[in-house]
């Protein structure tokens, strides 16, 4: 076939395919815009509707963010406003970890600060959207596509009136909600057919070369966040103990005498020998015990058979009389089942109104590690207000001690104690002075919390009841 021929032979093939009109199933398949442009839609959604259960409050922000980022990563390279856009998306992933760490940590933003943070990334989102927004019109203007509507300016105002209502009292009002929640639907359903009208401007889109795929990205993402924020909260829910080797007991006398009350040898034998001292001239020690159980979130918590995966821990309140109207309050724990490697909390209290704590005397952890029995310091203890709920009182701020309880791996024979001395009424005036203490222990099962919270994880509590007499040594039958 010579050069004229085929060049007739290929005006008739020509002429007979013009009269073929594609289906609109064939365009929306070689349309672009439309992936890119949905992932930024869907993003979007996922991060502006907040559900706080399940953790979708942080799994939303999350993939919303990279669904984000993978549709501008697409169209970077289509005009500087795109680019500015996908600049921001990175900040945004990069800002989306950090805050899933902080959350996971006490070193998350509170009160002004917070707020200020959260109108910070919302000026940001507000940026992106503008330019989004106009990379798209530009795309209309030179593609010589009529734009469907305005969604992108829309979400503006949105993102707006968002940021208003979170500083007035509608706040928590379904009456701002609802109508708020509906706009954005709207929003997100206009910009999906935003996309969808793209496809006569598909020659508009440089395509973006990528060495990963958009799906290993995102996984990627994904896993990597979540990856962050165990290390974080293992990190901080697990601090180092500097535990030392039990130095041998002293203070014979003293602890011979309060075995004599009826004090426990293994007791006093993980007693200081600091704290021995502060029981000199003890004339009493009642003692109340008890077992704690902390049952898996699933257990029916009220069922006399104790389900699979319950741990137990027996704690007891030691009240030991001392002069001049003392009474000193030893609280002992040790683990039965399981362990407390988490950064557990506990919250000591009591009532008696004209009692007053006059010495914080102190605690310590003690456990068994290769073959040696160590001891440290109870980590983080210290005596301060802090507000209780309660049915009844409802929320309230009570006097309490509060410290952390976490053991190093491998830790066997786990168990520690806290002392504090009360100063009561006059004995010997009043004749006899009834009271109450309490143990709170916040038992952690795992390490992340979000958000973080020192008091999370299953709780557990009893009420020691004590009666304090004067030196004649009278003791009432229906006390301790």
């Amino acid at each position: 076939m010579t050069g004229p021929e085929q060049d007739r032979f290929d005006e008739q093939i020509a002429r007979g395919l013009s009269g073929i009109v594609p289906g609109t199933g064939a365009v929306e398949q070689v349309n672009p815009w439309r992936t890119p442009i949905r992932r930024i839609a869907w993003g979007m959604a996922l991060t502006s509707i907040t559900l706080n259960f399940l953790w979708l409050q942080y799994l939303l922000p999350v993939f919303g963010t990279v669904l984000q980022y993978l549709g501008l990563r697409t169209l970077r390279r289509s005009g500087p406003a795109f680019r500015l856009a996908w600049v921001l998306s990175c900040a945004d992933m990069a800002w989306t970890a950090l805050w899933l760490v902080l959350a996971a940590t006490p070193w998350q933003f509170t009160g002004l600060p917070a707020y200020a943070l959260g109108l910070a990334v919302m000026a940001v989102q507000i940026v992106r959207l503008l330019a989004l927004r106009a990379g798209l019109r530009e795309v209309c203007r030179r593609a010589e596509v009529e734009p469907q509507g305005d969604p992108l300016r829309s979400a503006v105002i949105w993102q707006v009136l968002i940021a208003v209502l979170a500083l007035s009292p509608l706040a928590q009002s379904w009456l701002a909600v609802v109508p708020m929640l509906i706009a954005f639907m709207l929003i997100t359903r206009s910009l999906l057919r935003v996309g969808s009208s793209l496809g006569g401007a598909g020659y508009c889109l440089t395509d973006a070369p990528v060495r990963v795929s958009s799906a290993r990205l995102g996984w990627g993402y994904v896993l990597g966040c979540f990856a962050l924020v165990l290390l974080a909260s293992t990190v901080v829910n697990h601090p180092r103990l500097d535990a030392a080797p039990l130095p041998a007991p002293g203070e014979t006398a003293i602890r011979q005498q309060l075995a004599g009350l009826g004090m426990p040898e293994e007791v006093l034998a993980d007693l200081s020998d600091e704290h021995v001292r502060a029981l000199e001239g003890a004339r009493r020690v009642d003692v109340q015990e008890e077992t704690m159980e902390f049952r898996p979130w699933w257990a029916n918590t009220t069922a006399a058979e104790t389900p699979p995966g319950t741990q137990r821990m027996r704690a007891a309140i030691f009240y030991i009389e001392l002069p001049d109207s003392r009474m000193a309050v030893l609280n002992y724990f040790d683990w039965q089942m399981d362990s407390a490697y988490w950064n557990d909390a506990i919250s000591l209290g009591w009532q008696q109104y004209s009692a007053s704590v006059t010495d914080l005397t102190g605690g310590a952890l003690l456990f068994d590690m290769d073959g040696q029995t160590r001891t440290a310091p109870l980590p983080k203890l210290e005596a301060g207000e802090v507000t209780t709920t309660s049915w009844l009182f409802g929320e309230q701020d009570e006097l309490r001690i509060t410290g952390t309880v976490s053991y190093p791996f491998g830790a066997e024979n786990q168990r520690g104690y806290v002392l504090f001395i009360l100063q009561l009424p006059d004995i010997s005036a009043a004749g006899q002075v009834n009271g109450n203490t309490m143990l709170d222990y916040y038992h952690r099962t795992w390490p992340v919390a979000l958000p973080y919270n020192r008091l999370s994880g299953a709780h557990s509590s009893f009420w020691g009841l004590y009666s304090a007499f004067g030196p004649d040594g009278g003791r009432d039958t229906d006390g301790l």
